[in-house]
């Protein structure tokens, strides 16, 4: 693609030019910065430092220590402590997740569409699902930026932000590391090592690596399955020649492996189960060789799997980034510019039973470029805000392998292009010493080429354009130093494009449109007893509109099979909910966290066309399905408590309890009812209690060492994670991770 090397040549210039003055970045990002404790920092609106409770928007920010004191992961593990937030790992896509945030949904690992809620770490957009549940040792702090977001960062999303900062070279020798063990062969060895001269240079190295052997028992091939692995290395260059600029430089390299297991939910009304788990086998010279891998329940059956290959996960990961400050008196000028090139090869016995009837081999190449410019700060005296340029481009080939029953195999090959730009403004205007207007746009151009080679001499093109103006506003009024209420409304945008699975012409000349959300949103943050206690609401409607979905509908006349599976702008929604965040230092050494998310989603229309008449006739309308991945309660609870043990040393005591309600992680129709998920995509009602005690001993003023042992979902409270059916040929699903407990022992100095 000549505009990526284009691209990635502007942003080593622009490096070059500006990497002699050096920058000033998102300085001070600590999740609790500032000489006051109780001032929590957030930096998702780009005016550099703002406290969490001056700011007219919905965030919840995490620290680092909240997450290890769970004996945290990844980024999954942010779920449960912001409201109306769910994550769950999709094994397709190595180190995918499906992210929800206030019902705006998405789970595909096909890398032909966009992620709806945005993960960005150090300022860089991940464009994919792939790669997103990135390792949290070595974060300072996660934002979780509700609602639309498109006037703040680079690429505008409709559902909201996860904006996690990692540490930063501290330019002085110092290090931390970390080894945990735990059951189901748990083994994480994480580090970071800071170098510097104390004043101009700093240099930070860092590394994890990450060993499970999964909680599946595969009884076909008699080994534990599911397991999975994680490496990355990398290293962050520091320079700071003068206090107003600052050039950071990220070099990183990351590997993901293990094997896709995944659980049989086929029933009697899946081809499946019909041809191969029947008394009585259709057609009658087939055989009666799974019944008891079909029709199973959705509990402990889950983590038994039958699958007659264990599959594979292969990915490769090259990621560079430059990131470049210029402070200019109360504004600064902030660019950057990063790469990133993957290459994955994913092996997986989707039917999850011991015949082979429906494997997959995946290989792609992705690489995506990007380049962020922007101008921010205090404009004028009471007028603050953000202008920038945005432009992201990508590409991946794929070339996929599908194995049938009877051993037929077809090859289609995919090749997908995104070029994207867009120009956006966010500002702060004071109209009084109190009441505060602010309003953004942002202006989104939006081309994607796709090419799908079905079979040799077999090939289709097709190309779509697209572009949106999405504004944002919102009043917030300071009733008194410690309570700000706020009203806004927003858009979001999310383009439309190609679908990476079509595989009839029909199909691939079948592009969907873009789909938006209007967001009015209503805030009440307080702050009492001098900040220890913080109790903040929001309550939203969101209008959901030309809402993306995969439909299974009828081919034209004369096409080779007689459905197929595309994505159009099928449905609208309307969703409203209602958040409570609440932090307390309650006394000395005892502080407590709580989140609740209370949702309403519900499909206004959802249309889906089966015969392709254009009209909507009776067994068409699948409006009374429930939106995927929309609990109607989501609530976390946690206490932490220090006890001094001696004049060095000190216990921490850590519980938390977390639960939320069912939900459908599918929008297939349920057998014989077209207006109802499939109840198999049904994750149930779930809770989970966590523990853990830490014991530190400080060996000088910032040194330390500690102990820690830890138990997950102590009740083990287990069940369906997530569910497919597969057009009505196959289902197959996962289960929630069962009980899990370790001990970490780590340092700092």
């Amino acid at each position: 693609m000549n505009t990526f090397r284009i691209g990635l040549l502007t942003g080593t210039l622009l490096t070059g030019v500006l990497g002699s003055q050096a920058a000033f970045a998102q300085q001070n990002e600590e999740a609790s910065a500032d000489e006051d404790d109780n001032v929590i920092i957030v930096t998702g609106r780009l005016r550099g430092d703002e406290a969490v409770q001056d700011v007219p928007l919905a965030v919840t920010v995490v620290s680092p220590e909240q997450l290890a004191a769970q004996g945290a992961l990844t980024i999954e593990d942010v779920e449960g402590l912001s409201p109306n937030l769910v994550i769950d790992p999709v094994g397709a896509g190595p180190g995918g997740g499906a992210i929800s945030l206030r019902g705006v949904s998405f789970e595909d690992i096909e890398k032909s569409f966009e992620p709806t809620v945005g993960v960005v770490i150090d300022g860089v957009f991940i464009g994919t699902n792939t790669a997103q549940l990135t390792n949290a040792f070595d974060f300072e702090q996660v934002e979780v930026l509700r609602g639309p977001q498109g006037t703040l960062f680079g690429r505008n999303t409709i559902g909201g932000v996860i904006n996690v900062q990692r540490s930063r070279p501290t330019k002085e020798f110092g290090a931390r590391g970390e080894v945990t063990f735990g059951n189901f062969g748990r083994r994480e060895l994480n580090g970071v090592l800071n170098v510097g001269d104390g004043d101009v240079f700093g240099l930070k190295l860092f590394g994890y690596d990450r060993e499970f052997d999964g909680f599946y028992d595969n009884v076909t091939l008699g080994v534990d399955a599911g397991a999975n692995s994680n490496t990355n290395i990398g290293a962050t260059v520091l320079i700071e020649p003068t206090p107003a600029l600052e050039l950071l430089l990220t070099a990183e390299y990351s590997e993901i492996g293990g094997d896709p297991a995944v659980s049989s939910l086929s029933a009697s009304t899946d081809v499946l189960c019909v041809l191969f788990a029947n008394p009585n086998p259709v057609p009658p010279n087939t055989f009666n060789l799974i019944p008891e891998q079909c029709n199973r329940n959705l509990d402990e059956d889950l983590y038994t799997v039958f699958a007659n290959e264990l599959g594979s996960i292969d990915f490769e990961e090259t990621a560079l980034s430059a990131q470049i400050n210029w402070d200019i008196g109360d504004l600064r000028v902030t660019s950057i510019t990063a790469l990133r090139d993957s290459d994955e090869r994913v092996v997986q016995d989707f039917d999850g039973t011991s015949i082979p009837f429906f494997q997959t081999d995946r290989v792609q190449d992705y690489r995506q470029f990007s380049q962020e410019l922007r101008l921010s700060g205090e404009f004028n005296e009471g007028l603050s805000g953000v202008v920038g340029l945005f432009y992201f481009e990508n590409e991946y080939q794929l070339d996929q392998t599908t194995t049938l029953p009877g051993g037929a195999q077809v090859n289609p090959f995919t090749d997908h292009e995104v070029e994207s730009f867009a120009l956006f403004a966010d500002f702060d205007l004071d109209l009084t010493d109190r009441l505060r207007l602010s309003a953004g746009a942002r202006y989104s151009w939006d081309d994607k080429e796709f090419t799908r080679i079905l079979a040799p001499g077999v090939q289709f093109s097709n190309a779509v354009s697209f572009e949106e103006f999405t504004p944002r506003v919102s009043l917030d009024f300071d009733i008194s130093d410690d309570t700000l209420v706020y009203g806004s409304y927003a858009r979001g945008y999310r383009a439309g494009g190609l679908n990476g699975r079509a595989n009839s012409p029909s199909a691939v000349a079948t592009a969907f449109g873009p789909e938006t959300v209007d967001s009015f949103e209503v805030g009440l943050k307080n702050s009492f007893l001098g900040g220890d206690l913080i109790l903040n609401f929001a309550a939203f409607l969101s209008k959901y509109d030309d809402k993306q979905e995969d439909v299974v509908q009828a081919t034209p006349p004369g096409s080779a099979n007689p459905q197929e599976t595309v994505t159009l702008n099928a449905a609208s929604a309307e969703i409203k909910g209602l958040e409570v965040d609440m932090r307390a230092n309650l006394f000395e050494g005892f502080s407590l966290t709580a989140s609740l998310g209370l949702l309403d989603a519900d499909y206004e229309n959802f249309f889906i066309d089966l015969n392709l008449d254009g009209n909507q006739d009776p067994g068409e309308d699948a409006s009374t399905r429930q939106l995927r991945r929309a609990p109607d309660v989501t609530f976390s609870v946690a206490a932490n408590y220090e006890v001094p043990v001696s004049d060095n040393s000190e216990l921490d005591f850590n519980v938390s309890f977390r639960t939320l309600s069912s939900y459908q992680t599918t929008i297939v129709a349920a057998p014989g009812n077209f207006g109802a998920n499939d109840p198999r995509g049904l994750h149930p009602a779930t809770s989970d209690l966590s523990a853990a005690i830490t014991y530190t001993f400080y060996t000088g003023e910032d040194s330390r060492i500690y102990a820690r042992v830890f138990g997950r979902n102590l009740t083990d409270d287990t069940g369906l994670s997530s569910a497919l059916p597969v057009a009505g040929l196959f289902t197959f699903g996962t289960g929630i991770p069962p009980r899990q407990y370790g001990v970490a022992l780590g340092f700092e100095f």
